[in-house]
């Protein structure tokens, strides 16, 4: 569950490049910018879409976006044990692991709140979440407007600009090299 308060400052991430890394392709960005709007029923209400994909020790790779059923409001989001189900089950049908979440934020704050940690579907090291403001009604890009954390060492640690730049990449679908 997600709700809107908590924290008044970020915990910071380290800006190292060194860190765990996170690749989202050009085309989900835009499918998960879509399906954060599409709740509510017209109606501006708080998102939540889990990212699948693959991971090696050094980074994540989104590949897969799930708009889970969920009850929301304008200030939250809650998903059931029917709903989580259905997550796992795509995961195991498309051989994915869950790598993150994204969701939706009714104004400009894009950090956890304590609802936020605590309604998480999972929490493991290198979990990532990114809490995108108003409604997802801009998109998630820049990176830099929107909250990009990790969970680190038993947190959700938010990641700085320059960490979001130095670790965080949208990935094009094609690269025309013959210029």
């Amino acid at each position: 569950m997600s709700t809107y308060g908590g924290r008044l400052t970020p915990i910071p991430m380290d800006t190292s490049v060194t860190g765990r890394r996170l690749g989202l392709p050009e085309t989900l960005v835009f499918e998960i910018d879509r399906l954060l709007r599409s709740y509510g029923a017209g109606e501006l209400h708080e998102g939540v879409v889990y990212l699948a994909g693959v991971e090696s020790p050094e980074q994540s790779v989104a590949l897969l976006a799930m708009a889970p059923a969920a009850t929301t409001t304008r200030g939250s989001f809650r998903t059931d044990l029917a709903a989580n189900a259905a997550v796992v089950s795509t995961l195991a049908a498309q051989g994915l692991t869950l790598i993150g979440q994204a969701h939706s934020h009714p104004g400009e704050w894009v950090d956890h709140s304590a609802g936020d940690d605590e309604g998480a579907l999972v929490r493991f090291q290198g979990y990532w979440s990114l809490v995108v403001p108003v409604f997802a009604r801009r998109g998630i890009l820049p990176l830099t407007q929107s909250g990009i954390h990790i969970y680190d060492q038993g947190r959700f640690a938010r990641l700085t600009d320059a960490a979001v730049s130095a670790r965080v990449r949208v990935i094009p679908q094609a690269v025309d090299l013959r210029r």
